[in-house]
């Protein structure tokens, strides 16, 4: 029931209280008077009111109702939208987490090869150190050895130069 629904009751039951007297009379005097005419005129008026009323009231609980589907449509849209950049910010997450993990797997490839390079050219370095002193001991040996050869070279001419002396 609502506003406009009170006054037209109220109206609607005074009339017919009002013209309960006449009813009577115009039914025991059997004829129809003016007022008879009027009053049937005037309620079939009311209820031509009431039926335009009651489209009214129709149409507009159809436009509130078909404003809370629009409503309800843009709010799942809405609630769609914020989904989609939900997933769509987890997916450059895992995109940027992946990146980030392929940088961080070729930084440490590259320093595993740098450590490599390193080792192997330390290795080279001390292979090539230890061949210098191999060559140097090599020819100390050989300067030694030439060395005792010239000593008993010298040793067997100062004898040889004593037994022909003496």
């Amino acid at each position: 029931m609502g506003l406009l629904d009170i006054p037209r009751a109220a109206v609607g039951l005074t009339w017919k209280v009002a013209k309960l007297p006449l009813d009577a009379v115009g039914s025991v005097l059997g004829s129809r008077s003016a007022a008879d005419v009027e009053r049937e005129r005037a309620e079939a008026m009311e209820r031509g009111a009431e039926a335009q009323a009651e489209v009214a009231a129709q149409e507009r609980e159809r436009r509130e109702e078909a404003a809370r589907r629009r409503r309800a449509q843009a709010a799942q849209r809405e609630r769609a939208k914020k989904e989609r950049a939900a997933e769509e910010q987890k997916a450059a997450e895992r995109r940027a987490a992946a990146a980030e993990k392929r940088r961080t797997e070729a930084a440490e490839k590259s320093a595993a090869q740098r450590e490599e390079v390193i080792g192997a050219k330390a290795k080279r370095d001390e292979l090539e150190a230890l061949e210098a002193e191999k060559s140097a001991l090599d020819e100390r040996e050989k300067a030694l050895a030439t060395a005792a050869e010239a000593e008993r070279l010298e040793e067997a001419a100062a004898r040889a130069k004593g037994k022909r002396k003496g």
